[in-house]
């Protein structure tokens, strides 16, 4: 077995975790519905023969309300409405207030650019001292359902036990854990998501990149603040998956012009550096930060689901990685996959054969393919302790629709449609866009002829950290997340020059994948993490004024 064929093997994992990251999507099978960028420049790492790439979407196949490049202008949005609503927390009747509104964009000659839909939740009565938190899914291209439907809004999807949504059809249930006892809320669509748009529907994609999202995204928060009467209230970030590259990047983006200085970034599943998920041909690292999470899935299957549990399991698991795995990658593909043959046998639970015919270099769609072929069952690549028929079972690859993903697209659509009707009093006729491909596909990442590389904001986060020393950042991550595994961001944090007078980065690990938040009792044990955050920030910001 010659090192070429696992690379090869490794591209087509590349394809798929670009096409994959756009949470909870982009050229695969199975895309993140919320991250890795389809357009992002292209990895030669392949994964499979000329057959479509394991974590990628085939070309026609499109989440179940994708728009057509040449879709009509959407209908006009209705004006904002105010609703008002209690729930009860840990016993205790909250009261609170919700707006589903948007927000105008200003363009060339004042006219509007862009209307940008938000849902915001405020405690009644209204404490200019208490923290908000600006909320973002990923894709590119995705709506902010996933967390505020699923995560941290007053109302969720109901979930079993191992957090899968109940349905179809979906039902709405109070949220015990959300966090608006902590902070006020809004939750954001950016342009071409949800019910977002350009203020005639056309020429959506001058929104659509790196540089375009984070300036448009800042103006939304400068204008929310403003018109809310709450720039001095504690700013804070939170985004999943791409969602948390782009916190990361508002959050500096922000500060340098000078709208706000967040006091806090919440970061879950997120995308910092894609040269780490992409990955090079001959670079042994990528290969590394995954092992880990498939040890995960293979501990979960044998019955290790607790969050001490699987932490105090892998130990072994994340220390070989980064240690002996490493150097037995760089010793050579023959003789390094000869040697880390066993381990990786042992930790992933995959074949032998199968393993030292890889040379102990296993991609997650390999390992979401092989891992319970016995039984033809493929696993998802957004929680890998997910597994659902395999409907190509005699395929080297997977290429059938993702269990989590594409089996919940409708259910978080007409969830959030009927909610924001019925309960929040936002009735309309245009399309909402759970999940916009388009805007994954065309997504510019900011790389030309004379500007390569990857895209990347962990030195945004230094040099928000630099400006701001009491800037608190908590990284969330889900032992079994496939698309961005949890070691990628420990290892990006450990490798950060000190900065002696900023607060140091947190990093936190959960059971559960890329929307951790789904299980009950990892969104219950994020609130518990980043409830001290907020208390910080609320007892700064009500000293006396004097």
């Amino acid at each position: 077995m010659t090192q070429s064929h696992s690379l090869f093997a490794r591209a087509v994992q590349l394809a798929a975790v670009l096409a994959l990251l756009a949470c909870p999507y982009a050229l695969a099978p199975y895309a993140l519905a919320q991250d890795l960028p389809p357009g992002h420049p292209a990895v030669s790492r392949a994964e499979a023969p000329a057959a479509p790439a394991g974590d990628a979407k085939p070309a026609d196949a499109k989440p179940a309300n994708a728009q057509p490049a040449d879709a009509k202008p959407a209908a006009a949005l209705p004006p904002a409405s105010t609703t008002h609503h209690t729930i009860t927390i840990a016993g205790t009747p909250l009261s609170y207030t919700a707006e589903a509104a948007t927000i105008a964009l200003p363009g060339a000659g004042g006219t509007p650019a862009a209307e940008i839909f938000y849902v915001a939740y405020t405690r009644d009565p209204l404490n200019t001292k208490r923290p908000i938190t600006f909320v973002f899914n990923g894709g590119p291209g995705a709506a902010a359902a996933y967390l505020h439907l699923g995560g941290i809004g007053p109302r969720a999807l109901a979930v079993t036990d191992k957090g899968e949504l109940i349905g179809p059809p979906p039902r709405l249930v109070d949220n015990p854990s959300t966090w608006l006892d902590m902070t006020d809320l809004v939750f954001v669509d950016p342009v071409g998501t949800g019910y977002s748009r350009t203020a005639e529907g056309k020429d959506e994609e001058k929104f659509w990149g790196v540089e375009q999202d984070t300036d448009a995204l800042s103006d939304f928060v400068r204008l929310y603040l403003i018109k809310s009467a709450r720039m001095l209230s504690p700013v804070f970030l939170m985004g999943e998956s791409y969602g948390g590259f782009r916190a990361a990047a508002l959050a500096r983006a922000l500060q340098k012009s000078g709208a706000n200085s967040p006091s806090g970034v919440v970061l879950i599943s997120p995308v910092l550096e894609f040269s780490l998920l992409n990955g090079e041909d001959y670079d042994p690292l990528s290969w590394a930060l995954e092992l880990p999470s498939l040890a995960a899935v293979n501990l979960e299957s044998k019955g290790i689901t607790g969050r001490a549990e699987l932490g105090a399991a892998l130990k072994d698991a994340e220390h070989y990685a980064l240690s002996d795995y490493l150097v037995e990658l760089a010793s050579g593909a023959k003789s390094g996959g000869e040697t880390a043959s066993g381990t990786v046998t042992r930790l992933t639970g995959l074949p032998a054969e199968l393993v030292e015919r890889h040379q102990a270099r296993i991609s997650p769609s390999l390992f979401i393919k092989e891992f319970d072929r016995t039984n033809s069952q493929v696993l998802s690549r957004y929680d890998g302790s997910v597994r659902g028929p395999d409907p190509s079972p005699a395929s080297s690859w997977p290429t059938g629709p993702d269990p989590v993903l594409d089996a919940t697209v409708p259910l978080w659509t007409a969830a959030f449609v009927q909610y924001a009707g019925s309960e929040l009093g936002y009735k309309t006729d245009a399309s909402y866009r759970l999940l916009n491909r388009d805007a994954r596909n065309k997504w510019d990442f900011g790389t030309s002829p004379t500007h390569q590389g990857y895209a990347g904001v962990v030195d945004d986060l230094q040099d928000a950290r630099a400006a701001n020393p009491s800037l608190q950042i908590l990284i969330a991550s889900g032992y079994t997340d496939l698309i961005t595994p949890y070691l990628a961001s420990a290892y990006l944090v450990s490798q950060l020059p000190a900065l002696p007078s900023a607060v140091p980065i947190r990093t936190e690990t959960y059971a559960g994948g890329h929307m951790l938040y789904l299980r009950p009792p990892s969104r219950e044990a994020l609130k518990e993490d980043v409830k001290g955050m907020y208390d910080r920030a609320f007892k700064a910001a009500s000293w006396p004024e004097g």
